[in-house]
């Protein structure tokens, strides 16, 4: 199974496991929190919250398990 954690300054946000067959999604301790985070940050040239990047991050990882994309 591939592992991806992201983790932030006060612990685990959350874990991302997969395979071919298989995917994972695990909350961490901070979960929550970055969920709620009002930060600015630019992603790909687009300036959103903090919070926003991380649900497109897990929406990316599950749109390419679901098209069979290997990263």
């Amino acid at each position: 199974m591939k592992v991806e954690s992201a983790i932030n300054l006060q612990g685990m946000v959350f874990t991302i496991g997969t395979t071919p067959n298989e995917i994972m999604f695990k909350k961490g301790e901070q979960f929550k929190d970055e969920m709620a985070n009002t930060l600015q940050v630019t992603v790909d040239g687009k300036d959103m919250m903090l919070a926003q990047a991380r649900r497109i991050e897990m929406h990316d990882k599950l749109d390419n398990w679901i098209d069979g994309v290997e990263e």
